[in-house]
């Protein structure tokens, strides 16, 4: 299959103390004809000497902002302007897996676009001033990730509507383990859902949302009833919130949910155009055995691709 070669060479930014370069960010290239870009920022592993490790910023109360950088005047306030730095770890790995069979099951490779900073250092699923905190190498690998983000989308708008999936993970101690599911985000948020409140307009999947309203199909159902991607991949035997069986996070034992981050918000369609975006939150069980669940969960991502991804209408 004949491949898109876009000149966006993946350089380094920076060098260690030892001067040796490293590529800070990782670009796969997707089909000529694909609709399909997948990313992963939390996944990194590189800690350059030269970027120190993010911290929690000081909180300004009259404003309610976050001042990021290290040697800001304010408070740290307790709950305010935290920066998290695990990373979702082998989350790129489960995405390569499931790029290859959305590619085997479509005929069509997805992009796929991979932070190799740690999360300590970068975290790109944050403004940039969170992400980076105001270090130079920092804001040039995350003005790479989201240069790289920027380019494809312009290429697959032109292709007419498109889907972006932001890979994610959360850790086997956290709070969200305890319900052991998948989290599919689509910017909608977890009081919304549980209270059976919530609309097309605030959601990263507007531009689908007109599309399947004008095949007859329910916002409802398209997030979490028969026409969802919640229900094919609870089809593939995943336990998953949003579905037809796990409708409303308060459903779980601690009801944790992520509704998607700032990649979801800044590159979905809640604010015009035809590109979709879809977060999904795996618990580490799942990334620890990519080769197996991989396919199992590109299968269904292919099939909903299909469904309502195939070009225009």
């Amino acid at each position: 299959m004949k491949m898109l070669l876009l000149l966006l060479p993946v350089i380094a930014l920076c060098c260690t103390s030892q001067d040796k370069y490293f590529k800070l960010v990782d670009y796969y290239p997707g089909s000529q004809d694909t609709n399909v870009i997948l990313t992963a920022s939390h996944d990194g592993w590189i800690k350059l000497d030269s970027i120190p490790d993010r911290r929690q910023g000081c909180y300004d109360n009259i404003t309610d902002t976050c001042d990021w950088r290290h040697d800001c005047p304010g408070e740290h306030v307790t709950g305010k302007c935290k920066a998290t730095t695990h990373s979702d770890t082998l989350s790129s790995v489960l995405a390569k897996q499931m790029r290859k069979t959305i590619s085997d099951k479509t005929g069509k490779t997805p992009h796929l676009v991979v932070s190799r900073l740690h999360r300590s250092k970068l975290d790109p699923n944050r403004f940039k001033d969170d992400a980076a905190q105001y270090n130079s190498v920092a804001e040039g690998a995350y003005d790479t990730f989201h240069g790289i983000i920027k380019r494809v989308h312009n290429i697959l708008a032109a292709g007419g509507p498109a889907v972006h999936f932001d890979i994610h993970g959360y850790r086997a101690l956290s709070s969200h383990n305890t319900d052991n599911w998948t989290e599919i985000g689509y910017n909608i948020q977890p009081a919304r859902l549980n209270a059976d409140n919530f609309t097309a307009e605030e959601s990263s999947l507007r531009a689908l949302a007109a599309r399947a309203a004008a095949r007859g199909i329910e916002f409802d159902s398209l997030v979490r009833g028969e026409d969802s991607l919640g229900k094919l991949v609870q089809e593939e035997g995943f336990r998953v919130v949003p579905s037809p069986e796990y409708p409303r996070p308060e459903m779980g034992i601690k009801g944790k949910y992520m509704r998607g981050g700032y990649i979801t918000r800044k590159w979905g369609s809640l604010n015009g155009g035809e590109i979709d975006c879809v977060q999904i939150e795996f618990p580490q069980w799942i990334r620890d055995d990519s080769e197996f669940y991989g396919p199992k969960l590109g299968s269904a991502m292919a099939t909903w691709i299909q469904k309502y991804y195939p070009g225009k209408y």
